[in-house]
């Protein structure tokens, strides 16, 4: 399907109560990985030595990382990390990771919201408005995703995070298959402005008579 670019002109990922110290590793952090062109395990090693923690519910929408859990996992022993549960505007439960072995002064909740202006270049000539209108219509991440399947759209994994507020898209895609959709993964090339990579991610799409 050839190359989405997506041109990030605006993008706010923002924490209630954030100390000025933890905004300015996170903005070091994203510097850094520019510079780098990094990689997704190379820019959550990054993050990992650099921020005092790191919550499962930003990592994906601030390093635009698909594959968090396992990401985690393949660094977890390497880097000793701790670990603690927390809760995500007020409905959402994961963890919050930090090389530091006290982990009783963070917090056990957080809340995010986030504010962007992306624009979608698709040689189909497929924009954002699509997505965008899913994302006004339905609130809960996965039924937005069974609708943009359900209307032909092809949605790459980009497009579930920035559009559908879907950090694990893969596990979502396997719950509407486990309720009978028939959806078919490939992937495709992409790139961004905000950490400036180009890679392949996975792509889903509705298969005929799906």
């Amino acid at each position: 399907m050839g190359r989405i670019d997506y041109q990030i002109e605006k993008y706010q990922f923002l924490c209630a109560g954030e100390t000025p110290r933890l905004t300015r590793q996170w903005a070091d952090v994203l510097e850094e990985c520019r510079q780098l062109k990094a990689g997704a395990e190379e820019r959550l090693r990054i993050v990992l030595l650099n921020v005092d923690y790191v919550t499962s519910f930003e990592l994906p929408f601030r390093l635009l990382l698909i594959r968090t859990p396992q990401l985690i996992a393949g660094l977890r022993d390497e880097l000793q990390l701790s670990q603690k549960e927390a809760l995500f505007n007020g409905k959402r439960f994961g963890c919050v990771w930090s090389l530091r072995s006290d982990l009783s002064a963070i917090p056990d909740e957080f809340q995010y919201r986030m504010v962007t202006r992306i624009r979608r270049l698709d040689p189909t000539g497929v924009t954002a408005s699509p997505y965008q209108q899913i994302a006004k219509d339905v609130k809960a991440p996965r039924e937005r995703l069974r609708l943009a399947l359900e209307s032909g759209l092809q949605v790459t994994a980009l497009d579930g995070l920035f559009w559908f507020g879907i950090q694990r898209i893969a596990a979502d895609v396997l719950r509407l298959r486990k309720s009978g959709m028939a959806i078919a993964t490939s992937e495709t090339e992409v790139s961004d402005n905000l950490i400036g990579t180009i890679r392949r991610i996975p792509v889903y799409r509705l298969t005929v008579g799906g």
